[in-house]
């Protein structure tokens, strides 16, 4: 299907809101908010567009490719980043945010567009445990970037350091430390349903085709990664001392093994990434086992 709105049109409007944003840090900007509202607006409504199109073009697989996994999580953080924006007018957390989002996209492009889509049966169960995983995958994305915050104003109130600029202000401290602590339970919690979503849809798929082996490389590095989360949420919850540096510490931690599974996603031969023929129908297949033809990227 030919799109008729091309990916890098709302990244170049993120890209511009996330210039005003940082022009603005450095220097007043009257209209700073006005731009980078405008800016990522118009970039929502065009990513928007783009995500519509691709229902379209795989009504029976929608947005279950790893492209368009990575473009539905870029898509929710450009929302959060426009509500942030609304809510905190005057704190630079679009310094922040906006470039996650233009990293999820560029994530996207090498990101095979070949919806994974399993029979009818599981088809539920693997939905859920795509958007579990999404979902689970921005806590800690925003885990990471509040405890990033956090140490960047602990460390500027310690050593009583003037401010960077007039323009750049970041949260406090409390409010840092909260949503930090919130980030870290939450991805727990979706990322652990996301692995066991995962392992019923193994069993659903394993008279099939013997479903996903344990020994996938994505499964391998998801279930590290769920081990770690309930390790770091535990010592969290038997040493509620160690708050603040630490917990934000452990978010970064949890955002690298974050960064090795959607690495192992991504870059490695893994079953996870073929496209699953069932339910697909004839004329479906040949769009979706060709996607260099009239894709929309």
């Amino acid at each position: 299907m030919q799109s008729g709105v091309h990916i890098y049109c709302f990244a170049a409007s993120y890209a511009a809101a996330l210039a005003i944003e940082a022009l603005g840090a450095w220097r007043h900007l009257p209209w700073r908010r006005r731009g980078v509202v405008a800016a990522t607006g118009a970039g929502i409504v065009a990513h928007t567009w783009y995500l519509g199109e691709r229902v379209a073009a795989t009504p029976g697989a929608a947005l279950v490719s790893p492209h368009d996994w990575y473009l539905s999580a870029a898509w929710l953080l450009a929302a959060i980043t426009l509500a942030a924006t609304f809510y905190y007018p005057s704190r630079s957390l679009g310094v922040f945010l906006l470039p996650a989002v233009l990293a999820l996209i560029a994530a996207s492009l090498p990101a095979s567009a070949d919806p994974v889509v399993s029979n009818s049966a599981t088809r539920f169960w693997s939905r859920l445990h795509a958007g579990l995983l999404m979902l689970g995958s921005l806590a800690v994305l925003i885990g990471f970037l509040s405890g990033l915050m956090y140490l960047l104003q602990s460390w500027r109130l310690k050593r009583k350091a003037a401010p960077l600029s007039e323009g750049f202000r970041l949260p406090s401290l409390e409010w840092l430390e909260k949503v930090n602590g919130r980030a870290l339970p939450a991805a727990a919690v979706l990322v652990g349903l996301g692995f066991l979503t995962g392992v019923i849809v193994r069993w659903s798929q394993a008279d099939a085709r013997g479903g996903v082996p344990w020994t996938d490389p994505v499964v391998l590095s998801l279930g590290v990664w769920v081990l770690w989360l309930l390790v770091a949420e535990g010592f969290r919850l038997l040493y509620p001392a160690a708050r603040g540096q630490k917990v934000a510490y452990l978010s970064v931690a949890t955002f690298a093994l974050l960064v090795l599974t959607l690495a192992a996603f991504t870059l490695t031969t893994s079953l996870h990434g073929e496209p699953a023929a069932a339910d697909v129908t004839p004329g479906d297949a040949a769009g979706l086992l060709h996607p260099t033809e009239g894709d929309p990227r």
